[in-house]
């Protein structure tokens, strides 16, 4: 099915559905039977500009999670009933995708003295002065016959300062006007509002914005027009992934959303919302990711230009923010490719995939974490996500359903990592993943999550000594790893531990009659040893990421039988035991 666009405009949008069918070839061009449907009318839920840009700032001021969640999804909202000013993302997407063109071509709103363009220009002024839209004033100047750029003063960065006359200090690369005034407003105003509901809420009420994004590819206007605030804040919730991988069910490889991750990288380096150091092993990670997936599509026209591309992005990461938008890839569209992951592609690619691997591990730039991480997405990318598994076979039924979607992935990809490609290292790696996981998903984070945590008024500690172990617990954004486990049992069992720190004596407190079990859990880590060389999960953990060739060659097959056995067979059974006694 496919639009045929009737009379647009910021007031309504017509358009009319055309259903195919019956599709066959005539002289090898495809042909389908097309069927007219009835015409569709939507209607703008706002007068004019003012009225809109007034009411999604005031969304954003209240920042209520039940009205942010009906504004970013409202069909599928439980709250969207309590909003009616708030209509389905679909529909004001196509507003939104319209304001675009009336901004930038002459024949506009404007220019055809519509009611759209009709509003109090000091108010609209007014609620400009306002934070949330400082990044638009920097960059846009408002109207035709705003205070223009006064006098050179001097050159900062190779790059022109002017005396300003306006409210506003505009940015040092330049600004933009438009055909009309307020340009692109609806745009900024609106994606920014969706950065912000997308950061309150959870990933899976996030498809609609993707939709608009990533889809209709309106990131590209972002990223152009520099907006990088609203691309940045969501980059340092959800990572590249949200960018790079399709939302669209039945999609396997889209490769023009790997572009789309390399801006939204870039925006984020602009916008400073994530460090410039990982975003750059980001940037690296994705072409690495690209070009293990392409080598599992029998045929993709643009390939090498693509991996050319993103080279030169990386190249250019630190000096050149219009690296991106120069060498542009011509005929580059929106289009599913199936990846191959049998087992003769998979045996074909095997080494491309260990090349990458090794290649991580001795990037002495990233930290044990980083290196785990970017090595199992590797493996996500090059293994099936269709793995057959028998709960019962491996007694994980009873428990089965309490792990987490990433953790059942891992166990899954694990044993065929092992069935398929005999390679117990690789596959214990994603194993060891799976613990941390659960670890932090059960322990970890309720605990920073819970009314004991927000109590905690001093996370001061002089300790020097058990510093690690008391950031790993106060710290937000940080959670302990496999490393940190057995000196957080060392700490709730020592007195002085918790007098030092007010954080470990209130996870200590908050773990109750758990407090035995998850110091066994603990202990398990530490002293369980695996294989004929009786690591530590730890050690094996850490000698995996690193690369470390003695532990990669005891990583053997006796090792990772021992791996499973520790996991879910007694009278170990970790991963029973954190299940059980979870703090969820």
């Amino acid at each position: 099915m496919y639009y045929q666009m009737g009379e647009t405009g910021m007031h309504s949008i017509e358009k009319t559905p055309v259903y195919l069918s019956n599709p066959k070839l005539v002289d090898s061009v495809l042909r389908c039977s097309q069927e007219i449907g009835e015409p569709i009318v939507k209607l703008n839920p706002f007068r004019n500009l003012l009225e809109m840009i007034t009411f999604y700032y005031g969304v954003a001021e209240r920042n209520d999670p039940d009205e942010l969640d009906a504004f970013l999804d409202n069909e599928f909202s439980k709250s969207k009933d309590k909003y009616p000013k708030l209509v389905n993302a679909e529909d004001i997407d196509d507003f939104i995708i319209q304001s675009i063109a009336d901004s930038l071509f002459k024949n506009n709103s404007q220019s055809n003295n519509e009611a759209w363009m009709d509003f109090d220009v000091e108010k609209m002024e007014e609620i400009l002065r306002n934070k949330f839209f400082e990044e638009y004033n920097s960059k846009i100047i408002h109207r035709k016959d705003s205070p223009k750029l006064g006098k050179f003063l001097y050159k900062k960065d190779g790059l022109p300062v002017y005396e300003w006359a306006g409210d506003y200090t505009p940015d040092l690369r330049g600004v933009r006007s438009f055909p009309r005034d307020y340009g692109l407003l609806e745009l900024y105003t609106y994606t920014k509002l969706q950065a912000q509901a997308a950061c309150a809420l959870s990933d899976d009420r996030t498809n609609m914005m993707w939709y608009l994004w990533c889809y209709h590819d309106v990131i590209e206007q972002l990223y152009e027009f520099r907006f990088y605030d609203c691309v940045g804040t969501v980059y340092q919730k959800y990572g590249k992934e949200w960018f790079a991988h399709s939302k669209v069910r039945g999609t396997d490889f889209e490769p023009i959303l790997f572009k789309w991750a390399a801006y939204a990288i870039h925006a984020a380096h602009h916008s400073e919302t994530v460090e410039a150091r990982k975003l750059k092993h980001d940037l690296v990670d994705l072409m690495s990711e690209f070009v293990l997936s392409t080598a599992m599509v029998e045929k993709m026209p643009f390939k090498e230009e693509v991996v050319m591309w993103l080279k030169n992005a990386i190249v250019h990461f630190d000096d050149d923010h219009e690296a991106l938008l120069q060498n542009q890839i011509a005929g580059f569209v929106h289009q599913n490719y199936q990846l191959k992951k049998d087992y003769e592609t998979l045996q074909k690619n095997y080494e491309t995939l260990r090349g990458q691997i090794e290649d991580m591990q001795e990037d002495h730039t990233r930290t044990d974490d980083e290196k785990i991480d970017a090595i199992l997405k590797r493996i996500y990318t090059f293994m099936p996500e269709d793995i057959s598994f028998d709960q019962d076979a491996y007694r994980l039924a009873d428990i089965w359903e309490r792990f987490s979607p990433a953790t059942q992935k891992d166990i899954r990809t694990s044993l065929a990592l092992y069935e398929k490609m005999k390679t117990p290292d690789l596959a214990a790696l994603v194993f060891v993943s799976s613990l941390e996981r659960e670890m932090k998903r059960n322990f970890f984070e309720p605990f920073k999550e819970s009314a004991a945590f927000k109590k905690i008024k001093n996370k001061f500690c002089p300790n020097k000594n058990l510093l690690d172990v008391h950031r790993a617990l106060a710290e937000i954004d940080r959670h302990p790893t496999l490393g940190n486990i057995p000196f957080i049992k060392k700490a709730i069992l020592s007195q002085q531990s918790k007098r030092d720190s007010a954080v470990v004596a209130a996870f200590a407190q908050f773990l109750g009659k758990d407090r035995e079990a998850f110091c066994s859990i603990c202990d398990a880590i530490e002293k369980y040893r695996l294989g004929t060389k009786k690591y530590t999960v730890v050690k094996l953990r850490n000698g995996l990421a690193h690369g470390d060739e003695a532990v990669k060659e005891g990583c053997d097959e006796r090792c990772y039988h021992d791996l499973m056995k520790m996991f879910y067979e007694p009278p170990i059974q970790i991963m029973f035991s954190i299940v059980a006694h979870s703090k969820k």
